[in-house]
């Protein structure tokens, strides 16, 4: 395959940032490239982030509260967990009031609040904005907030409102796709100003892109995008889910942005494996897929894929060859974001088990009365497919979720990826969706929110947590307009519904 893309001069042509390399896409609307070379223009930040971060120092603030779309989250959650040392990076990209709640609870006259949304006109990030600008203001005074927020931006938007003293705006490059910003201002300016080296992480990933231009069978994006494409119709496993969260947390959806069937796990943990499917929709091996270099190196014929880069080559390198991975096997790497929050209120539930609101469609039988019925339900539909499971919590107070993932494999006998929303969900890839889905939310009120910080400071329309509930819907119904079976299980009270989520999993 490396030899095939060699041929056909992607590499130079994708240097060159030349829309034609993803061939027919190219002729509608053209793919945003101007990723390509990213690390290299975006040098001069280095200098204004370190400028920054010492006049924020000076005013006393020292923690950066980003606000942003789940691809600007995730960009600069990479930059942060290269450095060893840990950086003070706290980032929201949900309207969750528990999440909200939890970032507000420490530190807020220390506090640099970054807001990114490159259209400007998200109402997930302008109404937890409000919310976190009021607390933060209530704490320093409005000047003072004004002073140390920093937005980050295309031009022309409605957040492109430079002042003095503040905010400082950061413009960002329309030709750059969000999932593939991690080089740019997105990734590099709230990490840097959070404490991680921008400096070290571009100095990698220019060498990286220099390296990268050569129809060279032997280039590394091509061997890379080679491999990932001859996964096709396999489960990638994302063996560094533990030792490298924010890599792993990025890479899923990037590359299921280009067509292929990923599931992050432990590197301990069994993928799953299904019983075998009547019809060919269902992954039909496992690839291991290292992404930081620490696992074993794979043999020849061996099922896996290991990377040794640095940091910054490293995002050089899975961006090449997811992007073109998606060439080859006819996708758009370069999907939308999922759909807007859906309007309305919730649907009545199927049923109400301990704590749990059980949503379903009309595959669920209908005695089903129970959470591990309808997980067995869902088990029966899924033919052998895997198991999404997305969980709209918070990662903090709801950590013991994500150890339910191998019980999870154990109860339903399939593959299960796991994944905290709305981060690890892509667009629509134009490659089949063949996983059955499982989405976990639950209650939250302002109430949740510190001090004065409640109803008065939600922006008018639906409050945070009826905002963070319309976001999932939207991404569930856009499934279910996919034909694909989507449960949802509701968590009426959090800790009951945890109990109760616990034992349905785990139940012979």
């Amino acid at each position: 395959m490396a030899a095939e893309l060699a041929g056909e001069t992607v590499a130079s042509r994708l240097a060159d940032a030349d829309p034609s390399v993803w061939g027919p896409r190219a002729a509608g609307a053209p793919p945003r490239t101007g990723w390509t070379g990213l690390a290299a223009r975006s040098r001069p930040l280095v200098g204004q982030v370190a400028a920054l971060r010492e006049r924020f120092a000076v005013a006393g603030a020292h923690r950066v509260l980003l606000v942003g779309t789940p691809d600007a989250v995730a960009a600069a959650r990479v930059v942060a967990g290269t450095d060893p040392g840990g950086t003070r990076l706290t980032a929201l990209d949900s309207a969750d009031p528990v999440q909200v709640a939890e970032a507000l609870s420490g530190e807020l006259a220390e506090t640099v609040l970054v807001v990114a949304d490159a259209a400007g006109t998200d109402p997930v990030v302008a109404a937890v904005t409000r919310v976190v600008a009021a607390a933060i203001a209530e704490e320093v005074g409005a000047g003072a907030l004004a002073a140390r927020t920093v937005h980050l931006t295309e031009p022309g938007s409605p957040l492109d409102t430079p002042g003095d003293p503040g905010p400082v705006v950061v413009t960002l490059d329309a030709d750059v796709p969000g999932r593939f910003g991690v080089l740019g201002p997105l990734g590099l300016v709230p990490a840097g100003l959070a404490g991680a080296d921008v400096s070290a992480v571009l100095g990698d990933a220019v060498a990286a892109e220099g390296a990268l231009d050569a129809d060279d069978p032997d280039n590394p994006a091509l061997l890379l995008a080679g491999a990932l494409a001859a996964g096709r119709g396999s489960l990638l496993a994302l063996r560094d889910a533990e030792r490298s969260p924010a890599l792993t947390g990025w890479l899923a959806p990037l590359l299921t942005a280009a067509g292929l069937t990923v599931v992050p796990v432990p590197p301990d943990e069994p993928v799953g494996a299904g019983p075998a499917p009547q019809e060919p929709t269902a992954p039909a091996g496992v690839v291991d897929v290292h992404t930081d270099g620490t696992g074993p190196r794979p043999g020849p014929g061996q099922g896996a894929v290991r990377l040794d880069a640095g940091p910054g080559a490293a995002v050089v390198l899975w961006q090449a060859a997811a992007a073109l991975a998606g060439r080859v096997l006819d996708t758009d790497p370069f999907a939308p974001a999922p759909p807007a929050p859906a309007e309305g209120p919730d649907p009545e539930p199927s049923f109400v088990d301990g704590g749990i609101a059980v949503h379903a469609g009309d595959w669920l039988p209908p005695a089903t009365r129970t959470v591990a019925g309808a997980l067995d339900a869902l088990a029966a539909v899924a033919d052998g497919a895997p198991a999404v499971v997305s969980a709209w919590l918070d990662p903090e107070s709801d950590a013991s979720v994500a150890v339910l993932r191998g019980p999870l494999v154990a109860r339903l006998g399939l593959p299960v990826a796991f994944g905290w929303a709305p981060a690890c969900r892509s667009g629509d890839t134009g490659a089949p969706d063949v996983a059955v889905h499982c989405h976990l939310t639950g209650n939250g009120s302002s109430g949740d929110l510190p001090g004065s910080v409640g109803a008065d400071t939600v922006p008018p329309g639906p409050g945070l947590d009826s905002l963070h509930a319309a976001q999932a819907r939207a991404v569930m119904d856009d499934q279910r307009r996919r034909g694909r079976p989507v449960l949802r299980l509701h968590l009426t009270d959090r800790l009951a519904g945890l109990v109760t989520l616990a034992r349905a999993v785990t139940e012979p």
